[in-house]
């Protein structure tokens, strides 16, 4: 059996009582974290589960709402780590390294490498995509996304045993992201804004895609379930405007998940 567990769903700016967008993918063997915001901790412990169970960080970009709670994750399994517990293995693009290695460094100063361990780090390319074998039975495949020239944007593909995940991360329109989702699963796509209420987002904004954008990425790809995340605390109790956009332009099942929610494969 194969989970995605939504840690959290909003924006940067999150909604009342919500947090960053951040997700786990569980398999058998491995437990993958997909962006790290500032509330991770509260995340994992609000849904029961141990950081130590953590055997991979994958990272979308380098802005804040994405990793600023990489320096608490790796500060516990400095201090509160269970005795042999591995460090996860970190995915990243080679700017959002940078940021990573600049935030410890700022919070608690030049020596970093007790904190850090010996972690395992993987450097994928920004503007290029890319594949790797991330485990014997889980295949990543990348591809850069249109989000900002400061913070590339990685969407990710996770494939194992014939199931497909796909996440955008923070993305305006860009072809590469039907490339990604073709027949997938799950799409897991950015949806900070709302056409029907604001026809001036219609084309995406700010490096972001509406729900009307999200869906019709959905359908041109044909994947078989869409979940619209880190929507803008503006639209707060109008989510089900939303919903009904990309349901006008997206066939198949489409949701609004909350921090919580599980979907199994």
């Amino acid at each position: 059996m194969i989970e995605v567990l939504f840690l959290g769903v909003s924006a940067a700016i999150p909604m009342s009582g919500q947090t960053n967008s951040s997700f786990l993918i569980r398999t058998q063997t491995a437990c993958i974290l997909i962006d790290c915001g500032p509330a991770i901790m509260q995340q994992l412990s609000a849904v029961g589960i141990s950081p130590a169970e953590i055997t991979h960080i994958f990272f979308t970009h380098r802005h804040g709402d994405h990793c600023l709670g990489f320096p608490m994750l790796m500060l516990w399994w400095a201090i509160s780590a269970p005795k042999d517990t591995p460090n996860p293995v970190v995915i990243a693009g080679e700017l959002t390294f940078v940021s990573l290695e600049q935030i410890v460094a700022a919070i608690f100063g030049g020596d970093t490498q007790k904190l850090q361990g010996n972690l395992t780090r993987i450097t994928l390319p920004d503007h290029a995509p890319s594949v790797i074998q991330l485990t014997h039975e889980i295949i990543l495949r990348t591809q850069p996304l249109n989000h900002a020239e400061f913070a590339p944007d990685l969407g990710a593909r996770f494939e194992t045993s014939g199931v497909s995940l796909v996440f955008t991360g923070d993305t305006s329109p860009s072809d590469n992201i039907i490339i990604l989702a073709r027949d997938a699963d799950l799409l897991v796509h950015d949806a900070s804004y709302c056409a029907t209420l604001n026809p001036e987002f219609a084309n995406g904004i700010y490096g972001h895609s509406t729900a009307q954008i999200s869906a019709r990425n959905a359908a041109a790809a044909d994947v078989r379930k869409l979940a619209l995340v880190h929507i803008d605390a503006m639209y707060e109790g109008q989510q089900l405007t939303l919903l009904d956009e990309a349901k006008r332009e997206f066939g198949g099942d489409v949701c609004i998940p909350i921090a919580g929610t599980l979907f199994t494969f």
